[in-house]
């Protein structure tokens, strides 16, 4: 009896590490074919005309914690194309590389782009926040139609506008408050941007160190954003 007991023990033991050697490896069977629904409705509302099909085959990237998908493309002359889309594997399962969207770039028209967004974006938020002393953005466009940049310029996503501030002996009370006030500049401009990365530096025993605080258009900030 005791032997049964035991073999059955071990039983449920190999099956259990079984199942963590595949989840490891394959990752989340449920939480794969939810990346896929995202995607799917990712690529709809991104691509809306374009012919694609997902392909079957899924591999689990460990260090990423994220599922990349192969999707089949097929242009009007019937030239088929394979492309890579990765998903993270947790809530929302946001599709976080298109290499649809990267091999469209046209990284010259873009760069000249970042460098105008860039020098505007800082006198717009230095009327009110003088600390701000850089700002990175990452435009990108598809051709060169675009010779210059405006709040109005709608590219194929929104931007992201990471900023460097000097802390100085500012306490995370006028942290918040100038977070809010570059929130509301951002938003009067109607910049197209999706989130907003602050980057307040301060110099501590000889070195640098940084306290972040990130933003969308739309959230209300609290002082429980500010880190």
């Amino acid at each position: 009896m005791k032997k049964k007991i035991l073999y059955s023990l071990l039983a449920v033991s190999l099956i259990g590490l079984v199942l963590v050697i595949y989840i490891q490896a394959g990752g989340n069977p449920i939480n794969k074919n939810k990346a896929k629904e995202n995607l799917t409705a990712y690529l709809k509302e991104t691509y809306p005309d374009m012919d694609y099909e997902i392909k079957r085959s899924v591999k689990y990237v460990s260090i990423d914690d994220s599922y990349r998908f192969r999707v089949l493309t097929k242009d009007p002359l019937g030239v088929e194309t394979i492309y890579l889309f990765d998903v993270y594997n947790y809530k929302p399962f946001k599709v976080f590389n298109d290499t649809i969207h990267k091999s469209r770039i046209d990284k010259d028209s873009s760069k000249k782009l970042n460098a105008q967004a860039e020098q505007y974006i800082k006198t717009l938020l230095q009327k009110k926040v003088p600390e701000v002393n850089q700002v990175d953005t990452d435009v990108e466009v598809y051709n060169n139609d675009a010779t210059k940049w405006t709040p109005q310029l709608k590219t194929p996503k929104p931007i992201l506008i990471m900023l460097e501030i000097d802390k100085g002996n500012v306490t995370k009370e006028q942290m918040l408050q100038q977070c809010k006030t570059m929130q509301e500049l951002l938003n009067n401009e109607s910049i197209d941007y999706y989130m907003t990365e602050a980057g307040y530096r301060s110099i501590v025993n000889g070195e640098e160190n940084y306290e972040y605080v990130s933003f969308t258009p739309k959230q209300k900030l609290t002082i429980s954003d500010i880190n």
